[in-house]
């Protein structure tokens, strides 16, 4: 339906994303890229195997209550002994440190075990230093173990021996001394006591001696890694996606901010004077006319209706049966043929003569229209041929007759003066003359005939018109004092599909008036379908008659003014 640009100048939300919908390509193409580059930088990165041991770590000594700290442990096994210890294993040159920094310990949760990891250029060589870190660590950690009990036994040993020796000093005093002497009874006292201690050290030194160091044991020797682990593929694929989004949305973006081409009406420049007095959607096939009964053909009924009214405004008074209409495109697009047409169609369904008159030479509307004009205004104009011979009429359209370019120049300039005259003979037997001209930014067509038509209609074709083409257009046509009546946007799809070239049937009018007299008419009425207009050609090639089912004249056919045989009464009763 119609919209107004002077009250409708607030973006929703798919306008927020709009510019998303329409550059998605250069986001498909930047997160494309940004995954090939992520593998590509994967590919160049040296590949890293990493194997891993489990190791079970156990309790040594005689203290059984204490529970080993394995984050201590794991600590050790990432010192720089066990990996001296374990470079000696691998019988190799690198440093220490280089071997340690690639050295990985973790601890599962709940469990007594530690799992030691490895990585190196190769599989062999990861392998290798796991399993060297895992038996370094234990060798490490069994001759703790055995230091600590030598250790204990030293010194429990040094501890009997000093005993041992005060017992001998108590013994030999006791050779001395009286049987019942209080000095006797001490020093048996003391031999008692020193006894016992030496029997107490020699209960602990005995399972000590006898102790067996197992510091742990290999759960599970080095794996073997069947794959690199570094560089990970899917860890710069999904990164490389992720920079390619980020770099495609900003790109995608800034496109859309250097992009003036107009995608709906509130992008077009503001204006008081110059409100958007509908816009439309064109469907893929443009070239068809909106039947009556459709929502767009309502909506080029209810444009006929404003630019009726338009047009007689600029008169100053109520709208005039002659006026001149002049339809023009903000820039080249088929949306001008598609608007002529169906505003033809909505003249002629309120019964109204129209006559097209284009002065684009390029212009595809006889195509549209299924004519095939062999004269036209150039020729009308250089004097070839007369005004009612240059007239076509149009086959699927009732009451509407095309006057085609011709042989115009597109390098020449229109003779406004005699498109004047001409418009005033056509004034004379049709009740609107559409003119369709090239846009302003073309030709100077428009702004020329601008002067002498009754309104302007500035068609603004959304994906090919932009900004600064409706800026442009608009002064063009101000600067000449142009009725502008307003503009119409035409939402285009994304694809259309092209406008077939053919010859379609069409004849001249050559002896008799360009449109039909308005008392051979039909009017509309319940008995007339004004939608369905269905063309027959006379006998002789060169007229036509158009006729509606169900009409007063669907049994007539006119041939120089004659009535014809009882056959074309009967193909009309057939119809019927």
């Amino acid at each position: 339906m119609a919209t107004n640009a002077a009250s409708v100048q607030t973006a929703s939300m798919g306008d927020y994303v709009g510019w998303l919908a329409r550059r998605w390509w250069l986001v498909a193409i930047a997160v494309a890229v940004g995954g090939l580059g992520g593998l590509g930088v994967a590919a160049t990165q040296p590949k890293v195997y990493v194997s891993e041991t489990k190791v079970l770590v156990m309790q040594v000594g005689q203290d059984t209550t204490t529970k080993v700290n394995l984050d201590t442990e794991s600590q050790v096994v990432r010192s720089t002994t066990v990996g001296g210890a374990a470079k000696n294993l691998i019988n190799t040159d690198t440093p220490v440190e280089e071997l340690v920094s690639r050295v990985t310990v973790t601890v599962p949760a709940n469990t007594s075990v530690l799992s030691i990891t490895f990585d190196a250029p190769t599989v062999a060589e990861a392998q290798r230093g796991s399993q060297a870190f895992a038996q370094a660590y234990l060798d490490q950690r069994a001759a703790e173990a055995q230091k600590n009990v030598d250790v204990q036994g030293a010194a429990m040993r040094d501890e009997i021996a000093g005993l041992t020796k005060q017992l001998d000093e108590v013994a030999a005093q006791l050779v001395g001394l009286a049987a019942n002497s209080a000095d006797r009874q001490k020093a048996v006292q003391k031999q008692q006591i020193l006894t016992a201690q030496i029997n107490t050290l020699n209960g602990r030194l005995i399972p000590l001696l006898a102790t067996t160091v197992k510091p742990g044991n290999i759960l599970s020797a080095a794996t073997k890694p069947t794959s690199p682990a570094k560089p990970d593929m899917m860890l710069y694929l999904v990164s490389g996606v992720a920079i390619g989004l980020l770099l495609g949305l900003a790109g995608a973006l800034v496109l859309d901010r250097m992009d003036s081409r107009i995608y709906h009406s509130r992008q077009i420049p503001y204006r008081n004077d110059v409100p958007v007095l509908m816009e439309v959607q064109r469907g893929r096939d443009r070239s068809a006319v909106a039947d009556a009964a459709s929502a767009l053909g309502r909506e080029f009924s209810l444009l006929r209706n404003v630019l009726r009214v338009a047009a007689g405004a600029a008169r100053g008074g109520r709208p005039s049966a002659t006026d001149a209409l002049l339809i023009c495109g903000a820039a080249p697009g088929p949306a001008v043929e598609f608007v002529v047409a169906n505003l033809a169609a909505a003249f002629a369904r309120s019964g109204e003569r129209v006559v097209i008159v284009c002065t684009d030479s390029t212009s595809l509307l006889p195509d549209l229209l299924g004519v095939s004009p062999s004269r036209g205004l150039g020729d009308v104009i250089a004097g070839e041929v007369t005004l009612d011979s240059a007239l076509y009429a149009v086959p699927a359209i009732r009451g509407v007759s095309l006057l085609g370019a011709g042989r115009l120049d597109p390098r020449v300039e229109l003779p406004v003066a005699a498109v004047s005259d001409l418009l005033a003979q056509l004034q004379q037997q049709a009740d609107r003359v559409l003119l369709a001209t090239a846009p302003p930014s073309r030709a100077v067509d428009a702004q020329a005939l601008s002067e002498i038509a009754a309104s302007v209609l500035l068609v603004v074709e959304t994906r090919v018109a932009r900004a600064e083409d409706v800026e442009e257009s608009v002064e063009q046509v101000a600067r000449v004092q142009g009725p502008l009546a307003g503009l119409l946007v035409v939402r285009s799809p994304r694809v259309a599909r092209k406008l077939k070239r053919k010859a379609a049937p069409s004849a001249p009018i050559v002896d008799s008036p360009a449109v039909p007299a308005a008392a051979d008419l039909p009017r509309a009425g319940r008995d007339f379908d004004q939608t369905m207009v269905i063309p027959r050609v006379g006998e002789d090639g060169d007229r036509i008659e158009f006729w509606a089912p169900g009409s007063d004249s669907a049994d007539k056919k006119t041939n120089g003014g004659k009535r014809t045989s009882s056959s074309a009464d009967q193909s009309t009763a057939d119809l019927r």
